[in-house]
């Protein structure tokens, strides 16, 4: 018994010797990161700031300890929107006990100067599985913006130098084939017609360039109405069901109860337009399938195909400006690799995410998510006429 007592408090000791060297092991470890990383208790206060967050911020672990995120970093958006008490990622991964990818957004130096940041945030759970905290892991991005910059403001200069020799070349074309296609072979004018084609195609280029940096820039004005999902998916059901038919595609369409949503009516057309138009091109047989649902959270626009898919890992470049997947280059369709690209940003401006899911050879889904906004509590009227707050 005495010897087994002995035993205990031996490996007692080598436990406590164990889990003193691994918790210095990993405090060396969230010190030497790359990454900017801090760590929040439930209210989120800091507990744990590491070197690389104070040399991309420049507020040292003194500076930081104990306070409350909000109150030194304050995250923002482009349009310098506070995200502190709505749209905070570190509360989102709290809240959904999931983690959160914010994406790129600013965050404030000790110099008052505003950073841009790569964003993403996980829960802390114990063993029970409750919620104690979160992580934060950022990285510097202004090298990032910075490259973004020039590439919106050379396509943009890139743009406006095409589009007027576009419309010249276009007008001759349309002028000879009114005026001089009588007199010529079957030949001549398909090689007038296939010159006409191209023409159309860099000017629908030009023009998705020109949108492209006019949301990105910010100069992109929403004209906001209470916009009907059900009533705007009808209507594009009706303009691409020719081209589905064309293509003998099984085109259907799925519409339930959904609330009223609030945005710019022409711009979410488009958005969805890419969609639609992206399923029927890479789907050369069954079907493409258009969804609008809701839950207690969100309302989804879902688009469905049995087309080329796309492989898993370049699904995270879709969206990017240019990029166009392996397959689609495969199977010889013609694009930009803007369309996407315009659809992300104008979802963005309307605080709706874009979910991709895709399997080669088995087909894609991409769903836009709508985040039901909380009802405000309004004044109610009461039977006698007055209100009630």
């Amino acid at each position: 018994m005495i010897e087994h007592k002995e035993g205990s408090r031996q490996v007692g000791r080598i436990d406590s010797v164990h889990d003193s060297k691994l918790e210095g092991e990993l405090s060396r470890i969230f010190s030497s990161l790359g990454h900017g990383m801090y760590v929040v208790d439930s209210d989120r206060k800091i507990y744990m700031w590491n070197k690389a967050a104070e040399y991309i911020l420049g507020w040292s672990s003194q500076d930081a300890l104990g306070l409350d995120c909000k109150e030194f970093i304050s995250h923002t958006d482009d349009k310098g929107n506070n995200l502190c008490d709505t749209e905070c990622p570190l509360r989102k991964s709290m809240n959904d006990s999931r983690t959160v990818f914010a994406g790129t957004v600013w965050a404030k130096t000790k110099e008052e100067e505003k950073k841009p940041v790569n964003v993403s945030c996980a829960p802390l759970l114990d063993e029970d599985g409750n919620l104690y905290g979160a992580v934060e892991v950022f990285s510097d991005a202004t090298v990032e913006k910075m490259i973004d910059r020039m590439k919106t403001q050379m396509c943009s200069v890139v743009a406006h130098e095409l589009r007027t020799p576009l419309t010249v070349i276009k007008l001759y074309l349309e002028t000879l084939l009114d005026e001089e296609a009588p007199n010529m072979n079957d030949e001549q004018l398909r090689m007038i017609k296939t010159v006409r084609e191209n023409t159309e195609r860099l000017e629908s280029l030009v023009d998705d360039l020109l949108d492209l940096e006019k949301i990105v820039s910010g100069r992109l004005v929403l004209h906001l109405d209470e916009l009907d999902l059900k009533e705007i998916t009808t209507q594009l059901v009706e303009e691409f069901k020719p081209l589905a038919i064309e293509k003998e595609l099984s085109f259907k369409f799925n519409l339930y109860p959904v609330p009223i949503i609030t945005g710019d009516r022409k711009l979410l057309y488009q958005a969805f337009s890419n969609l639609i138009s992206n399923a029927i091109k890479y789907t050369n047989e069954r079907q493409v399938e258009i969804t609008v649902k809701a839950d207690d959270k969100s309302i989804f626009f879902e688009v469905r195909d049995t087309g080329v898919g796309i492989p898993e890992e370049e699904l995270e470049h879709l969206g990017e400006r240019f990029f166009r997947a392996s397959t689609a280059d495969v199977s010889n369709k013609k694009g930009s690799g803007l369309g996407l690209a315009i659809t992300k940003e104008i979802l963005s401006k309307h605080k709706a995410l874009l979910q991709i899911e895709s399997r080669v050879g088995i087909g894609s889904t991409f769903t836009v998510i709508f985040p039901i906004e909380p009802k405000k509590e309004e004044d109610v009227e009461t039977k006698g006429g007055g209100k009630s707050v």
